[in-house]
């Protein structure tokens, strides 16, 4: 027995120090480097004494390590933030019970640190692969849970935990569905996390490095026809603050009021849910300009869309756009993007010249297209450096560049040309998945083009169009040498197995965006007027399913009670050893069977000879007190009779 309940702390041990793996797996973006290290020693040195059968360490010294870790972290609660912080001194606090827990029953508090740790994954992720992967190591903890306490003999019994599921997963589905959607009574402490997509800055560099990053931005659905690609410019930053290399987000963009915009659709609007992946910034994805949004984002007087705070985990909105531009906010506007930088001269003259061959903007935009698909400017993903003077080197030297490169040197043309102009940081094309019916946009459609001001509205001007029409009207890979397409893909990429896998997950994982993470009060008001609009058919089939279902349950009990003559007493030890008394011969009575078992496994002798006492007493002289010991005792010998079943399957 001793060495059974050793066997039984190991292996629990061994699924303690397993979660906790799994744990700082989960949790590792919300750690650094070094508390990652510190983690995985401290498990591991448990795990080679869990093997080597050594003592767990002791508590004091286990309490001191804790707290100089503890005030460690503590020091670090700027860099990492509060919520940060609190992952870590929870994961700390199960760690430090791990390396010191000696007897069993000190794992109380083990397992319920653990079930707030696995709840405080979902905090970091949602997507559906990882949400598996959560629930099988709460699946794992709540097994340890059930072993800690149950005898070491006992055995799950499936067939009532599959009943059990039976009846809690309806009712988890009806709250889900049902239970009104409260706001919670707390609020996340913030964290510092690194966020992902575009920055507030922009120069030479910048978009070449996001779009090597593969990784999904946001996905659409529209609510009709997808629109021609030429239309598909996902805005998201203005910069109009140029110091004469890069480009910003102006201050007082930042710190704009946001406003949700009264519903103007007009018949050339386009209508779209987007979901967005969490990015840890407010701004948001929109198309031309934004008339009209769902309530958990805002439209701002430039038709930017944005969070009323950073997208920490996925978020859904829909979108109603028209697809005429964006119009003048204030003659303030104008005059922001009428300012100039010092620098690059021969920019300055080039604009001059272009002025005064062309005196209206629209004019003077078409011949600079024109200049830049005549010139031969080439579009590379990987461009030589530019001096200080980068618009100068760009235009009249290198002539190579990204989409930055064509957006910021067409912006400052105009600007010294005296038209006023800014640079539009987004989004542009995506992926079109018509079986799935969404378009996928990742991070490599990243994307820079102008907008220019033009009898009031600011006219989308995208210079890239002219020297790589490929990347608008097609992909980025169809503009760039085959050469450079290996920094988009890496080669286990190319696989087609693994591009297929992939985009298998990915629309699986779509689903699980729309139907899980997008069910909202919004969709749960919807499901209530449905349910009450169609409330009297719902009671109609309600009502005729159950009248079915007891029906059938009369007739069942009817028809079992007109031919089963089986004694009780039989009955109750069909149901506790069932497979063990089918090997019984037709022609041995029950009793002598049980006194043969008694005899052939005398590890089970008094229990058989009690149960065939009590099982004789009930049924030869219909003893109401026997049958209803021996329905005690079947239960009291639950485990043991499951061992003597499989004995005697395996004999």
């Amino acid at each position: 027995m001793l060495t059974q309940q050793m066997l039984q702390q190991k292996n629990l041990l061994l699924s303690w120090a397993a979660i906790q793996f799994s744990l700082l797996l989960l949790l590792q973006q919300a750690f650094a480097g070094w508390v990652i290290a510190i983690f995985a020693l401290l498990l591991l040195y448990r795990l080679l004494s869990v093997f080597r059968a050594k003592a767990a360490i002791s508590l004091k010294l286990v309490n001191v390590l804790a707290g100089i870790i503890a005030i460690t972290f503590f020091l670090q609660l700027q860099q990492a933030g509060v919520l940060h912080f609190m992952l870590q001194i929870l994961l700390l606090a199960a760690t430090a019970r791990l390396l010191a827990l000696q007897h069993l029953y000190e794992a109380r508090q083990l397992v319920w640190v653990h079930y707030f740790l696995i709840a405080c994954c979902f905090i970091l992720h949602q997507d559906m692969l990882i949400a598996v992967f959560i629930l099988l190591v709460f699946a794992v903890n709540l097994y340890s849970h059930y072993r800690l306490f149950s005898p070491s003999v006992s055995q799950v019994n499936w067939s009532q935990t599959g009943r059990s599921l039976l009846i809690i997963l309806p009712l988890w589905l009806a709250m889900f569905l049902l239970f009104p959607r409260l706001p919670p009574f707390w609020q996340i402490p913030n964290a510092n996390i690194a966020s992902t997509g575009l920055s507030d800055t922009l120069d030479p560099g910048s978009i070449e490095q996001l779009v090597q990053d593969d990784s999904l931005a946001f996905r659409v659905e529209f609510d009709g026809a997808l629109p021609p690609r030429q239309q598909l410019y996902w805005r998201a930053r203005l910069y109009e603050d140029f110091d004469g290399r890069r480009w910003q987000v102006n201050a007082l963009r930042q710190n704009a009021s946001r406003q949700r915009a009264a519903d103007t659709a007009t018949d050339s609007s386009l209508s779209y849910r987007i979901i967005a992946e969490a990015s840890q910034q407010t701004g948001l994805f929109a198309l031309a300009t934004p008339v009209s949004s769902s309530s958990n984002v805002f439209i701002s007087p430039s038709g930017l869309l944005s969070s009323n705070k950073p997208v920490s985990q996925r978020l859904s909105y829909q979108v109603s756009s028209s697809l005429a531009p964006v119009t003048l906010v204030a003659e303030q506007e104008q005059l922001l993007n009428l300012r100039t930088a010092p620098g690059n001269p021969q920019t300055q003259q080039f604009a001059y010249q272009l002025k005064q061959q062309y005196p209206q903007s629209h004019d003077l935009v078409q011949a600079l297209a024109e200049h830049f698909r005549q010139q031969p400017f080439y579009y590379s993903l990987t461009p030589p450096p530019l001096g200080s003077n980068s618009i100068d080197a760009f235009l009249f030297d290198s002539r190579t560049g990204f989409c930055s490169h064509y957006a910021s040197a067409s912006a400052v043309i105009l600007r010294h040309a005296g038209i006023a102009a800014r640079v539009v940081g987004g989004y542009q094309g995506g992926n079109w998945h018509p079986q799935q019916g969404y378009l996928a946009v990742r991070q490599r459609e990243a994307h820079a083009w102008v907008e220019y001001l033009h009898n009031g509205v600011w006219q989308p001007f995208d210079p890239t169009a002219a020297v790589a029409p490929e990347r608008i009207l097609d992909s980025l890979d169809s503009a760039l040498p085959e050469a450079q397409r290996a920094l988009l893909d890496p080669g286990w990429r190319q696989l087609a197995i693994l591009q297929n896998v992939r985009q298998q997950l990915m629309h699986l994982d779509y689903y699980w965006s729309v139907w899980v993470l997008g069910f909202d009060d919004t969709s749960q008001r919807q499901l209530w007027r449905n349910l009450y609009r169609h409330l009297p058919a719902i009671a109609y089939s309600v009502a005729a399913l159950f009248s079915i279902i007891i029906v059938l349950l009369l007739y069942y009990r009817l028809t079992q009670s007109g031919t089963d003559n089986t004694p009780q007493a039989t009955k109750q030890l069909y149901r506790y050893m069932g497979k063990a008394l089918a090997t019984k011969p037709p022609s041995l009575p029950v009793s002598a069977f049980l006194l043969q078992c008694a005899k052939r496994y005398p590890a089970h002798d008094v229990c058989l000879k009690q149960l065939t006492a009590l099982y004789e007493q009930a049924l030869y002289k219909e003893d109401a007190e026997a049958l209803n010991q021996l329905k005690q005792l079947l239960k009291c010998h639950k485990a043991e009779l499951g061992r003597l079943r499989r004995a005697i399957k395996n004999a």
